[in-house]
Order: C-alpha cells, then structure tokens, then sequence
C-alpha cells in the first residue's frame, strides 16, 4: 500500500515504475489518498520496490499489506496463577462480584500489554512507597546502570550515592528497605503478566522504580519526589542513556484533614514533575469524608499533575469508608480485597485507596504504551501538555456509577479499554512554534505563520483567542476544523504604525477538542533600523527561577561591568506591571520580586544593564 501527498495523481507514480508493471487495484481510501498497488515480481522484488518508492517525492508512506488475524480477549487474558482471583481486571461475578465491575483490563490488553514506547523507550512507574521486596519473582524492577553499587560514589554524578536500586529518602541512602505496603502496590500497577507466575499488573512489562518516602515527614516525601523528577530529567537530557523514562509516579499515603495551604511545597513538586511529563496518582483517604470539606493531603492540591483516586468495590460502589469529593477526588478504581504481591515471592489480598491508585497509575503507563511514534514525539517535545491529554483520556474514560456521580469530578470509575480507545480515536492538537518572536521597523508590517495540526485520529475543532487583544496584532482566523494530519497556518500581521521603539507582549490561546489548550506567548521589538542589540557589550549571567513559579521570582545578576539593571515585568496584554532601578553588587546581585494578587499565567521580563538590553523571556505563574 502507499498513500500519497495531498493533490498527487496516483496516475503519475504508476507511469514512473511502469517498467514493473505497477497497478492501482484498489483505492483504499480516497480520503486519505491510500492505494493498494501490485506488480510484476518477476521484474523486481518485494523489498527492492519498497526501496524505491518510499523516497519519491509524492509518496508519504509505503509499506506491504500484511495479513491479519482476529483477536479473541481470551487469548489476551494471562495465564497467571491467581489472575482468577483479580476481579478488579476481569469481574466474571466471582466471590459474590457483579460482572463487569472491572477496569475491562483485557479487552485493553488486545491493544496493548505495556513495556516500550514506539520509540522503544523502557516504561517505568515509580512507587513512592515503604519500599519493596527487590527480590520478588513477579516484579520487574529498574535498575540504575550508569550506578555501581555499593562503592561509596556517585558514578553517573546525578546527585545520588549509589542509587543503583533507586532511593530511601528516610536515610539517603540507595538502600531499599523491605516493606509489605510498597510491594502489594507494585504489583497492582506493574507485576509481570503472562509468565505463569502469581498475578498480573494492570501494566505487564513496566519496571517498577521503588523510592521509599511514605512518611508523615514532608521533608521525606519531597526528597522523594526530587529523586523521581531528577532521574527522568537525567533520562531526558542524555538522550535515554542515564536515568529513567518515568511517566507516572504513584503515592499510596498521604495526611487526613490536611489543608493544601500548609503544603505548598510538596504541592509544587507535583507541578514540577508535570512539567516533565510524569502524571502523579494520589490515594484519598480510607474514611467517608467529603474530601472538598475536610480537605486531605495530597488528593486536595489543586495541581493539574495530580489524579486523585477513591475506592470502590466489586459491585461497583464506593468503599464505606473511602473519602470523596466533586471537585477534588478525579475518579474511583478498584481497591477492595485487592490480590498482589506479598514479599518472599508470596500473595495476599489487601484493601484501600492505596490500592486503588496504582490501578490507575499501571493505566497511565499502558496508555503511554499504545502511542505511536508521532504521539511518543509529542509528549517528548510538549511533555507537561501531553501528560494532561493522558489524564483527559482516564477521566472522560471513566464507566460512569451512581455512588460516583456527584462525588467525584468524572463521575465513574477508571475503564483502561475506554482510555485507550479515546487515545487512539481522538484528535490532539499540535501546534508549532510555541513561543513567537518578532523584529518589526518603526511604521511597517510584518507577517509571521503559526502551525496548527491535528496530529491525531477524527476531526479536531480548534478556536483561537487572544484575551485582551492589542490593536498591533491580528488573526487570519479564530477557529477551524481539521481531519486527521490536516494542518491550518495561521497568519499574524504585525503592525509597528504609531508604536514606540521597544518590547510588546501578548499571548495568543488554542483550544481544541479532547486536547488541553496551548498558549503561546508572543513577543513584538520594534525597533528604529535594521539590527538587534549586541547582547554582549557587557559580560553577565544572569538567572530567573524558579520557572514556573508560584509565590515569588528571583533574579540573580553577576556582571563585571555593568553598574545597575534595569527590571522590567509585563502581563500578557504588554502592560507593565512592575519596573525597578537596581544597583549591582560585586559580589553579585540577588532580586525577589512577588506579587501577592498576581494570576495565574504568562508574564514577561526584560533586563537592561547599564542601557544595553541584556535578556529578556517569559515566566509561568501557577
């Protein structure tokens, strides 16, 4: 089969290899521009055509057409020992359970077992737990290997002493303590499915990052939570080859009645670990309480990287005593006589939110699983946006229950074959650049494109916004609707007439359908001729974090030269909302600025030492 570029006459490449004697016996798709070709194979041969046709300029893909064989759920179901006993995967009615009262977990193992990306990047789930029993037959664990262990250094240089298990924040050491807790909820999201050993994991080929930090000690759950953002920040910058590709973390722990105000820091990390990509699963707590009321640590925090999970039965209801909450608790998932793994390669039954979590964090990692190359790109390249389509597809998967309705923000409990299939058959919005940054002349016009593609499955409708929108910009459109891997190029004029020379800011929004919306900041210089400022006139570092942020900004500013800075802060619309004149020290200058009634979002900063501008960029507002 091949399929063709837009407006490309099939006609054309069939005269091209028509020394082959290449036929069109079937238009597969007129809509997609997809043939199903034949030719003489006495001429040429299978994989020498291929060769042939897959760069010519009209094809975009070619590929053989494969045989394909039905797929019945019960050649997908794991011969497992005690699978008969993990109603939460498949409720066939046993032990007095309502059939169907499951996460329909093998009809989604017909798409997907878990284990690699399309990308071939090795899943992984932390557990911050109590630990874990790192020799039991049925847990696949990750292992550190830039690390040797136990020789007292830090060998991959990531911060950690012989991490090479994964970390004890309780002692800072890489010394995983044993422990019943943290290995029953490892095997709940990641136990080894299909070996004929014990139970199976809502994941079957996930490795598990064990990292011990349950503690009522919020300094522990942070350091916790660092290892975690940390090692997938080393996987990230070296390309896979330190550290680890983690995209969920599970917390099966946490503090009753807690009020996400006191706890702003444990909050944030949630945030930080979002913005790399990684989706936290939060257990509520084991008590009937309305979470929205009381409050809990941490299924209250606000964080969007955060799902928050109750319990509900093998009938499809709430846990008695299981909190809940319509704008705090995200979903319910099985975590009622919960069989798992137990250490000395043993397996026992245990119930709680803490074991309704990592149902739904095993889910994310299998979601992760099922993408193809060009979603796997896109949460590589749009890490923090594309994690939050994940938890979308978890959320409007949901089978809706009644004890749910009202008591949770989904309303149901988690469905992974509805998850998955929204993923595959739903539209996700890309769009490119995502930040704009233009030179305009005094009194001229400039043209500049931005990129909107569906790069999904259906149809994406997509609208676009500028809240507040100055007069110097405007739009070609505001909305549109685009099939599978059609793209839009939205046109933005730029006019400088009756502008002043220097910097104007504004941030366009782009909302799609099933997609999260993106905002992208824009940046307007005009200037009175042709070139840019010499940033380097004067020596200096400097440095804004942390980004994002949440109660204030430091700006830090080192230079050998320069006398003063001048600090200079924009809202989204270009409005300057604070300016400061700030004699430098030697030693180096450190600046906090905070704004108590600041919202919410995207803000600009431009930094002058001396009157040579030397940086300017944006920062985030959670």
């Amino acid at each position: 089969m091949v399929q063709l570029e837009r407006n490309t006459d099939i006609d054309r490449l069939l005269s091209e290899f028509n020394s082959v004697r290449l036929q069109n016996i079937q238009t597969v798709s007129a809509r997609f521009h997809i043939y199903l070709l034949k030719f003489d194979q006495t001429r040429i041969s299978n994989e020498a055509l291929l060769n042939s046709i897959r760069p010519h300029e009209s094809v975009v893909n070619a590929q053989n057409n494969h045989q394909i064989e039905l797929r019945d759920t019960e050649e997908t179901t794991p011969d497992d020992l005690f699978f008969n006993l993990q109603w939460a995967l498949e409720n066939t009615g046993q032990n007095g359970g309502y059939p169907g009262s499951d996460i329909d977990a093998t009809n989604a193992w017909d798409i997907t077992t878990g284990g690699l990306t399309a990308h071939g990047d090795t899943i992984v789930i932390a557990i911050v737990d109590g630990g874990c029993d790192l020799t039991h037959e049925d847990l696949d664990y990750w292992k550190n290997r830039a690390e040797i262990p136990n020789n007292g250094i830090d060998d991959d240089n990531n911060g950690y002493v012989d991490d090479y298990d994964g970390w004890n924040a309780y002692n800072h050491t890489g010394d995983i303590p044993l422990n019943i807790h943290g290995t029953h909820v490892s095997g709940i999201a990641g136990a080894i499915g299909n070996n004929e050993v014990g139970v199976s994991g809502v994941n079957w080929n996930a490795k598990i990052l064990p990292v011990a930090g349950d503690s009522q000690n919020e300094a522990t759950v942070v350091e916790a939570l660092s290892y975690v953002y940390v090692i997938r920040e080393q996987y990230d910058q070296t390309d896979g080859e330190e550290g680890a590709f983690i995209v969920v973390d599970n917390c099966s722990f946490g503090v009753n009645k807690g009020d996400p105000v006191n706890y702003p820091i444990w909050e944030a990390m949630y945030d930080s670990l979002g913005q790399l990509g990684i989706l936290s699963i939060g257990a509520t707590a084991n008590a009937d309480w309305d979470i929205d009321s009381v409050g809990d640590i941490p299924t209250a925090f606000s964080t969007d990287y955060l799902i928050s999970v109750t319990n509900t039965t093998n009938k499809d209801q709430k846990y008695p005593n299981a909190g809940y909450g319509a704008t705090t608790i995200d979903l319910g998932a099985p975590g009622t006589i919960i069989a798992s793994c137990y250490p000395n390669n043993e397996y026992n039954t245990k119930t709680g939110t803490s074991m309704a979590a990592p149902q739904v964090a095993g889910a994310v990692a299998l979601l992760i699983s099922a993408g193809d190359s060009t979603f796997i790109a896109q949460y590589k390249d749009n890490a923090a946006e594309t994690s939050l389509l994940l938890k979308g597809f978890i959320l409007n998967g949901v089978d809706t229950i009644s004890d749910l309705l009202g008591n949770t923000v989904s309303g149901g409990r988690l469905n992974l074959f509805n998850a998955l299939q929204l993923m595959l058959n739903s539209p996700i919005l890309y769009v490119n650049p995502d930040s704009i940054s233009v030179e305009v002349l005094k009194g001229e016009i400039l043209i500049d494109t931005l990129l909107i593609k569906n790069i999904g499955a259906d149809t994406l409708n997509y609208s676009v916004t500028i809240e507040e929108q100055p007069e110097w910009i405007s739009l070609s459109q505001h909305s549109g609707s685009l099939p599978q891997g059609e793209s839009d190029d939205l046109i933005l004029t730029f006019d400088s007439h009756g502008l002043d020379t220097g910097y104007y800011y504004c941030s366009i929004s782009i909302d799609g359908n099933f997609s999260p919306s993106q905002t992208i900041p824009v940046e307007m210089h005009v200037v009175s001729g042709v070139g840019v400022t010499d940033v380097n006139s004067i020596s200096a570092n400097i440095t804004v974090y942390p980004n994002p942020f949440r109660e204030s900004v430091v700006i830090e500013i080192n230079s050998v030269k320069a006398n003063k800075a001048f600090i200079q802060i924009y809202d989204p619309t270009g409005k300057q909302i604070f300016v400061r004149e700030q004699y430098l020290q030697n030693a180096g200058t450190v600046f906090k600025w905070s704004d108590n009634n600041l919202k919410k979002g995207i803000y600009f900063y431009s930094i002058t030492l001396d009157d040579t501008e030397i940086k300017t960029g944006k920062i985030l507002k959670q």
